[in-house]
């Protein structure tokens, strides 16, 4: 697949251009508003915001959204500013700033006020600091954006750096560094900038910890950091974007006098010029030892700035065929050799100035053996797009799907669309900030030709991630081990020359809609059975809401022999990946064409997933089906298939702490759900004829549920129900599936996870003592009340550790708490003792009616929220009919009980679930490098040994 996420992978038949593609379908882009004045911001038809692109009097870039429906406003300012900038010898100091922004301005001096303030009002915030960008953003409940955006805009007036701060955030900065201290990703990074030019800023160690911010000279350190932010932080390499309910001249009344004040120095970013590699440098092959188990190999190039060329998209044009996977294609070939299991290409690195593509393989065992004939292989796919692949059709293919995709977008979350359109405003023309990531309108053979021609053996670096490789260089800040591989000029030429007769370029795509019409719905938001003559219950939603040609389908075959126990579960989950894996070819072009699909398991059966344009939904659900019911059972496929799974099982073990607590959690609490280790046992006892015995026995007692959710009516549904039970001849089984949830003890027990990691790791769950409605809402209000200020006490005041969190936990009627804290300065003995004393304390500091009523009255807010686009509406509605909310009202449910919430009941139920003599918990840990040091309670050693001696709550 391409590195470039769906907005970016854009195929389409066409024989002329877009222009034509939209014609020919009745489209017209003037019609849609899509072409005009260029004051006006292009957007899609179906979006029926009002936009409005200024200019402050500073320089500062502004876009206003007005969401006049809006539940939730957002807002996200962009500093062309990153890593790219830090000092040589003060290298993280970008990111360090971005950390120090958020401890207090001069109006709102303390630390954690704006954190707080969020929270209370339903809204969440977070920053990222990339190469070229930082990024500040946050959402709220859509009546308190101004006086979140008066904080906000003080960031950029007048932060304080207070020096008392300095010591604690760098000592946050640090933790964040030692927490993915052993991601592969970052390992590998850390390689490559190894290599590349040092006089490139992209060489530099961009987050920094205690050693590259001079921790022990905090008072030089807070003057680094002054100088940066005086130097650096410029309104006019900033761009803010804003959305809320009020309208554009009152957002622009609210932004205008808020961020005048932002000083504009003037700052002008020029681009880079260093070469990344330098002169002689390349080829270059390095070989990594990785952490996990996993192969891969890449090969990337050094290609100049796509940026400037927009509208013509040349390496999103050369990645999506490279990165293609049907029959033919450069992953096809080498799955059916047995070397690979998946593939991406596409951009891997940009910047001002230049730019990087790279093609990655993810390899088998097998493939391990055979990495240089797969390199020559993409030589060879690379040499075949260069003499018979720049074709205008093939361009015109791709940007008729991309002007499809943006006429028919699903508008993202808030907190989504501001973050991409701050940082879309220092790339593109104001009209476009919208359209610009979808355009293709220019038509460049000649370019494309260029950056092809970079794409030569000889300006390779190529990277082969694998156990066993035999490093001879050491990188001791992320403790990872190399080797230079030498390349002979024969290799060089072997791979320049070859060619490959199983190499064919994609053929044209006949998975694209062309049927855009909308069906007519009740006017109601909720579905409805439908009548069916088949043996099926059948809902349908005919969407009068979002109004796009788009729908999603589910479909559920419940049946408790699908997963009622480690085998069963390994034996459906290989089933469904069999599935998946023999119809990649085949359904990839349906992907690209905008249709989505997936297979699961759980506990209550086998879940089938449709979602995108509605009108080819049904085919790509009769290809799904008869694989499904007939797969093509191939050794060699089940050999692959079952060595990618044990090794994320053996993988699973070296993931960060927290990661590991939060994923061990579902199997304490569900007893459906095996243990890791029961779990791997049991896929690698699997034969696939086996497998192929228990699907079969799946498939004959079922029941079958489907919603259809969008652009479909009636007719439609009782057509894909027909071709269910024509698919599916199933008898239906008489019993439905249970699902069972720990019920907790008094009682302090502990499981340890053995993560090899030096950070230790505490995960602290409070399960309530009753279940319902009310028992949950108090849980999720006492979540809320708290979360910020755990934040600020154990993470900014005491500087435990990066990763530090408390949130609601509900597992169904069972309300539940968690408090995380991963450290990389103190034992899991001392995590447990800061965690269970902050709860001591809060309970005794005690929380005033005023305080509970306006946290109760944000959380009534989030309840109440409406789905942002038609995907969240859909999963809102499966997920109610499969806890049997008949009427679609689970969250009208919440929000009569919180209503019905008191203060005293509520702070009863607290006193109740967080006090040190009552609650029913579990404290998972990983001891990290204090073994000996360890959190105090009743070990258990398993899931299974930790469940089998508890009582469970039981739903259908």
């Amino acid at each position: 697949m391409s590195y470039l996420k769906s907005t970016f992978v854009f195929l389409f038949v066409l024989q002329l251009s877009a222009c034509a593609w939209l014609e020919s379908v009745g489209l017209n882009s003037a019609k849609f508003g899509i072409a005009g004045e260029s004051a006006a911001v292009a957007k899609p038809p179906s979006d029926q915001r009002a936009y409005r692109y200024t200019v402050l009097e500073n320089g500062l870039k502004v876009l206003l959204i007005s969401d006049a429906g809006a539940d939730k406003a957002a807002a996200s300012l962009d500093v062309n500013v990153g890593s790219r900038q830090d000092p040589e010898n003060y290298q993280g100091l970008a990111h360090f700033l971005e950390h120090m922004l958020f401890l207090g301005t001069e109006k709102y001096p303390e630390a954690g006020s704006y954190q707080a303030f969020i929270t209370a009002h339903g809204g969440s915030h977070n920053a990222f600091t990339s190469f070229e960008d930082t990024n500040y953003f946050f959402d709220i409940s859509a009546d308190s954006l101004e006086p979140a955006l008066d904080q906000f805009a003080q960031f950029f007036v007048a932060p304080l750096f207070n020096a008392e701060y300095v010591g604690r955030e760098v000592n946050a900065v640090n933790s964040e560094y030692r927490a993915r201290i052993k991601d592969d990703r970052r390992r590998e990074l850390a390689v490559f900038k190894a290599q590349v030019n040092p006089a490139h800023p992209f060489a530099k160690f961009s987050v920094g910890n205690l050693q590259t911010l001079h921790s022990d000279n905090e008072a030089a350190l807070r003057e680094q950091l002054l100088a940066f932010y005086q130097r650096n932080y410029s309104a006019n390499i900033m761009a803010l974007t804003v959305i809320g309910r009020e309208s554009l001249d009152e957002l622009e009344a609210m932004v205008r006098p808020k961020f005048s004040g932002v000083a504009n120095r003037e700052r002008q970013l020029d681009a880079i010029v260093a070469p990344l590699f330098k002169a002689g440098d390349l080829p270059r092959w390095i070989n990594i030892q990785p952490v996990q188990n996993r192969r891969s190999l890449s090969v990337n190039f050094p290609v100049p700035d796509a940026e400037p060329h927009w509208r013509s998209k040349p390496l999103n044009y050369i990645g999506n065929i490279l990165g293609h996977e049907g029959e033919g294609s450069l992953l096809s070939v080498l799955k059916s050799k047995g070397w690979a299991d998946g593939l991406s290409a596409g951009e891997s690195l940009n910047y001002q100035g230049g730019a990087m593509f790279g093609i990655e393989v993810a390899l088998t065992e097998v493939g391990l053996k055979h990495a240089d004939e797969i390199v020559a292989l993409i030589y060879q796919n690379i040499a075949q797009l260069r003499a018979q692949g720049v074709e205008r059709w093939r361009f015109a293919e791709q940007a008729g799907l991309a002007i499809q995709g943006f006429l028919f977008r699903a508008q993202p979350a808030p907190i989504n669309d501001v973050v991409q359109l701050s940082m879309a405003m220092q790339k593109y023309p104001a009209a476009e900030v919208m359209r610009a990531p979808y355009l293709m309108d220019d038509y460049q053979p000649e370019l494309l030709a260029e950056f092809l021609a970079a794409m030569r053996p000889d300006n390779s670096f190529i990277t082969l991630v694998a156990p066993g490789v035999k490093p001879t260089i050491d990188i001791p800040r992320y403790q990872v081990g190399y080797s230079k591989r030498p390349i002979t000029q024969g290799e060089l030429a072997a791979w320049a020359s070859g060619s490959s007769k199983a190499l064919t370029l994609p053929a044209k795509n006949n998975f694209v809609a062309s049927d855009f019409s909308l069906k007519r719905g009740r006017g109601e938001s909720k579905p409805v059975p439908v009548p069916s003559a088949a043996p099926i219950e059948l809902w349908l939603n005919t969407d009068d809401i979002f109004e796009l040609p788009k729908a999603k389908l589910y479909l559920q075959l419940a049946t408790e022999k699908a997963s009622s126990d480690a085998e069963s579960l390994a034996k459906t989950e290989m089933w469904l990946r069999m599935v998946k894996d023999q119809l990649n070819e085949l359904t990839y072009p349906a992907q690209l064409a905008g249709l989505d699909f997936d297979l699961d398991v759980d506990w209550r059966g086998i879940e089938i997933s449709i979602g995108g344009f509605n009108q080819k939904q049904g085919e790509l659900l009769a290809q799904i089906l008869a694989a499904l019911k007939s797969p093509a059972w191939q050794e060699n496929r089940f050999a692959r298939l079952q060595a990618q799974r044990l090794r994320q099982f053996e993988n699973a073990v070296k993931q960060s702490p927290y990661q590991q607590l939060i994923a061990e959690l579902p199997r304490m609490l569900n007893h459906e759900n095996p243990g890791l280790a029961a779990h791997e046992a049991a896929t690698r006892k699997l034969t696939m004829a086996g497998v192929a015995a228990h699907a079969k026995a799946v498939l004959e007692s079922v029941q079958l549920r489907m919603l259809l959710d969008g652009n479909f009516d009636q007719q439609d549904a009782q057509q894909l129900a027909k071709l269910v039970t024509k698919v599916l001849p199933v008898k239906p089984s008489p019993t439905k599936p249970m699902q069972h949830i720990s019920q907790l003890s008094e009682t302090n027990t502990l499981r340890e996870i053995a993560a090899e990691h030096d950070d230790s790791a505490a995960l602290l769950y409070l399960q309530s003592a009753e279940t319902g409605k009310q028992a949950r809402v108090a849980m999720g209000l006492t979540a809320q009340i708290l979360s910020a200020d755990f934040y600020h006490q154990l993470r900014t005041r005491k500087q435990l550790g990066y990763v530090v969190s408390a949130s609601v936990y509900p597992q169904r009627e069972v309300g539940g708490l968690i408090f995380l804290v991963q450290s990389s300065v103190v034992d899991a003995a001392t995590l447990q003792a800061e965690i269970n004393q902050y709860v001591k304390d809060w309970l005794a500091a005690g929380v005033d009616e005023a305080t509970f009523r306006q946290h109760k009255a944000s959380l009534l807010k989030r309840l109440a929220e409406q789905p942002e686009n038609l995907w969240e509406a859909a999963g809102r509605h499966w997920q109610d009919l499969l806890e049997n909310y008949a009427e679609f009202d689970s969250r009208e449910q919440l929000v009569q009980a919180l209503n019905a919430l008191s203060y005293d009941d509520w702070l009863a139920a607290a006193k109740r679930d967080l006090g040190a003599t009552s609650q029913r918990g579990v404290l998972l840990y990983a001891a990290g490098k204090w073994p000996n040091h360890l959190p105090v309670g009743k070990p258990v050693q398993s899931a299974e040994e930790f469940k089998a001696n508890l009582p469970a709550y039981s739903f259908k």
